[in-house]
């Protein structure tokens, strides 16, 4: 997951609240529901401390909230300055959650937004397309005809069936050339295609090799452009899961070899965080201490113990949950990040080292990768773990 999207988060001068929300309607009194769940999220944070300009700004972004359909959540984060951050999110959270802290509850906000996944989506067939980035109009491309062959019956006959033929590649030609050009311009990492399958097929031959390696196909055949969303987000799920197995699958190499270019644990990531030396941050969210980390104004100012930030010249502002201070580190130094669960992960207590509880296993994340969980990468201790762009030593 690239973390430039929640620098945003950082505009502010804290404390922050962090609200996740039913944002579900699927009733008609959901509107009623809603309220009632925003009555005691408002209170919870009233509780934490939140002062009342803050809980002002969430009235109004909730009462001016877009209506979602169906099954829906709602991220905010907000302090004195106004609502930083305002999105649904594809399903309701599982736990509902209201915190007030000194950072936003950054963890709790990258396990509710899925990760961004640019898309083109093609309708292609033998008079042309239609080529938009997913959640855009789009523009057709082609029709040039006429595109339909007549019976055969001689010599004139094949000739006329050739030049239809011809308009059939021409027509895909334009096609591909404008999916091509989509695709460099957003810098995407999905092509999603429907069409009857010669017509998908002659795409298919006409793209670039780059554009053939992003493209997943959705059997159509013909008529009217099918409604793919839901699709779309299948084969975005796809592309998320072969990101974090990519990620992992690195992590388990580095972490094998001799050049200390993988660390796990709280202790250790800490350190990789101050030294603004992680790549990639691994997050087990199922394993994760409650350890609290004590932070300073600048991103990368993280620790386990108070003192340790005198060696940065930082003075700690508060403390944070583990997670929360290792993303605003993650993304103020533009690394990603992976949220993952490992086949077992190990916990302890990072001010104990040697207190290790015992492992826990959780569920392969796809019955069919067989080699990949043959191999399963190494533990996260504490839940955690960081590709380095350096060893730290």
């Amino acid at each position: 997951m690239d973390l430039e999207w929640l620098r945003q988060l950082y505009a502010g001068c804290g404390p922050y609240a962090t609200v996740l929300m039913d944002a579900t309607h699927d009733t008609e009194n959901a509107a009623a529901r809603e309220r009632l769940r925003w009555r005691g999220l408002r209170a919870e944070l009233a509780d934490q401390g939140a002062p009342d300009d803050v809980l002002a700004q969430l009235d109004r972004a909730v009462q001016d909230a877009t209506t979602a359909d169906g099954d829906a959540g709602r991220v905010l984060v907000a302090d004195t300055g106004g609502v930083l951050f305002d999105r649904l999110t594809p399903t309701s959270p599982a736990v509902p959650t209201a915190r007030y802290g000194a950072l936003p509850d950054l963890l709790a906000v990258a396990v509710a937004v899925p990760d961004a996944v640019r898309t083109v989506v093609v309708h292609v067939d033998e008079t042309g397309g239609r080529v938009a980035v997913a959640g855009g109009e789009g523009r057709s491309v082609g029709g040039e005809g006429p595109v339909h062959k007549v019976p055969a019956g001689g010599p004139s006959h094949l000739s006329m069936q050739e030049r239809v033929e011809e308009r059939w590649r021409r027509n895909t030609a334009e096609v591909a050339a404008a999916a091509d050009e989509e695709i460099r311009k957003i810098g995407a990492d999905l092509l999603v295609v429907t069409g009857d399958a010669r017509s998908r097929s002659r795409l298919r031959d006409a793209l670039s090799a780059r554009s053939v390696e992003l493209m997943t196909e959705v059997e159509h055949t013909g008529g009217a452009e099918p409604e793919l969303g839901d699709t779309v987000e299948r084969a975005a799920d796809d592309v998320r899961e072969r990101r974090n197995r990519a990620a992992i699958a690195r992590f388990a190499q580095a972490y094998g070899r001799s050049e200390g270019l993988a660390v796990t644990g709280l202790a250790d990531v800490v350190a990789a965080s101050r030294a603004q030396a992680v790549e990639t941050l691994l997050v087990d969210t199922g394993a994760l201490p409650g350890t609290e980390l004590f932070v300073g104004a600048e991103p990368v100012a993280v620790a386990i113990r108070q003192e340790d930030l005198a060696t940065l010249g930082a003075a700690p502002i508060g403390h944070a949950a583990a997670g929360s201070a290792l993303l605003r580190a993650a993304a103020a130094t533009a690394a990603d990040l992976v949220l993952t669960r490992a086949e077992g992960a190990a916990v302890r207590d990072p001010l104990d080292p040697d207190a290790v509880q015992p492992e826990r296993s959780a569920p392969a994340d796809s019955p069919d990768d067989v080699e990949f969980h043959r191999k399963p990468p190494p533990l996260l201790v504490d839940g955690v773990g960081a590709i380095l762009r350096f060893p730290i030593g």
